[in-house]
């Protein structure tokens, strides 16, 4: 199976604060993105990475010397404009592509595999974990409803589909300017009729998005090393 990555690092963290990107903070000696692209070069079913960031760090990613980044370009505005733009560089022939968060370091080979199997047979996967909170519907500051959590999962990434659904899904959502809104990749899918596949995960694959996030990903990282 051959497996293509997309990985979308053009924000500008601002929820994090502070003047660098968080997919370019330190995380154990090494920066956030490039432990994330360091997981996808060592597993033996990915054939390319495509990268999408802002220009002013196309040297720092060059500098990782990740031998499976083939691919870096210009992110866009939003988080699926990024995406869009390094779909655009991979390989038609691949497999299956695989779209990832730079900002969760803490994939591991199974997830990815797992998902990739799911992708190809389905196509289209995700990998999600069961949400064991309780989960309010607000409006208004009001609680109005309270789903039921059996039925509920917390979507992560990668996600992955065939290179033909995913291409689909992104240039329905191009032609009709969702791509400004979008936040996830399988509801551009799902909006077009595609059926997308669950894949169990795991809580600690986490997104590393405000300062607390990073204290929890460095104890994991002191926890796995």
């Amino acid at each position: 199976m051959k497996i293509s990555v997309v990985i979308p690092a053009g924000g500008a963290g601002l929820r994090f604060g502070g003047e660098v990107p968080k997919q370019f903070l330190q995380l154990g000696g090494e920066p956030i993105l490039k432990r994330t692209l360091a997981v996808f070069d060592s597993h033996p079913n990915v054939n390319e990475i495509a990268v999408a960031a802002h220009e002013s760090y196309f040297c720092e990613l060059e500098s990782y010397k990740i031998g499976k980044l083939k691919h870096i370009v210009q992110g866009g505005e939003t988080r699926a404009q990024s995406v869009f733009s390094a779909l655009q560089a991979i390989s038609p022939a691949t497999d299956v592509v695989l779209i990832h968060d730079g900002i969760r370091p803490f994939v591991t080979h199974e997830i990815i595999t797992a998902v990739a199997q799911a992708a190809l047979e389905h196509g289209a996967a995700v990998a999600c974990s069961p949400v064991t909170d309780t989960i309010k519907q607000v409006t208004g500051g009001i609680i109005t409803a309270t789903p039921d959590r059996s039925t509920l999962w917390q979507a992560q990434t990668p996600q992955g589909f065939t290179y033909s659904t995913i291409m689909q899904a992104y240039a329905a959502a191009h032609a009709d300017d969702t791509l400004s809104t979008a936040t996830d990749d399988s509801a551009l899918a799902e909006r077009i009729g595609i059926s997308v596949h669950v894949v169990p995960s795991s809580p600690s694959n986490i997104k590393i998005t405000t300062p607390t996030d990073l204290i929890i990903a460095r104890a994991l990282l002191e926890y796995k090393e």
